[in-house]
């Protein structure tokens, strides 16, 4: 009961003082983690997580949004879901504590999708037209692949590859 007071007068101090205050309590199996964020910037949650739940976190968008979130799930579902307008990427693997259930190993935080980089938004996504090699290439395999299905050639059946 002194933890849950002790947790409880936390949470009230931070939200009174205006600053930002990051709560984990971490349940068991099935309950997951609890955790409360207000006010706080993502990296610094991000991190307060890694400590707790001891996996790795890579940092490459340098942009850092301020979240308030009140939750309880499963790490790996938790941490992907933190904040919609940022770019997380979640790895995890069985978590051999608690069968049928998964601990996170490795978080990245990585730039949103308005911010790609310059060599990303010149990529063409128009085909390239295939060389002659190429086409002979495609209708020797389809050819093989007829053969290998007990179908006739494509020529027979008035179809063309061009």
């Amino acid at each position: 009961m002194r933890t849950i007071g002790a947790w409880f007068l936390l949470l009230v101090a931070g939200a009174a003082s205006g600053s930002e205050s990051i709560l984990i309590k971490p349940g068991d199996c099935e309950a997951g983690i609890h955790l409360v964020a207000r006010r706080a910037p993502l990296s610094d949650v991000l991190r307060r997580l890694a400590d707790v739940l001891g996996f790795q976190l890579q940092l490459v968008d340098s942009s850092d949004s301020v979240i308030d979130v009140d939750v309880s799930r499963q790490p790996p579902e938790l941490i992907a879901n933190l904040s919609p307008l940022d770019n997380l990427v979640v790895a995890q693997e069985s978590n051999p504590d608690c069968p049928g259930k998964y601990r996170v190993v490795k978080v990245w935080v990585l730039p949103k999708g308005g911010q790609a980089s310059p060599r990303a938004a010149t990529v063409s996504l128009v085909p390239r037209p295939l060389t002659e090699a190429e086409k002979k290439l495609a209708r020797e395999g389809e050819a093989m692949y007829r053969r290998a299905h007990g179908m006739s050639p494509a020529e027979e059946d008035g179809a063309t590859n061009d």
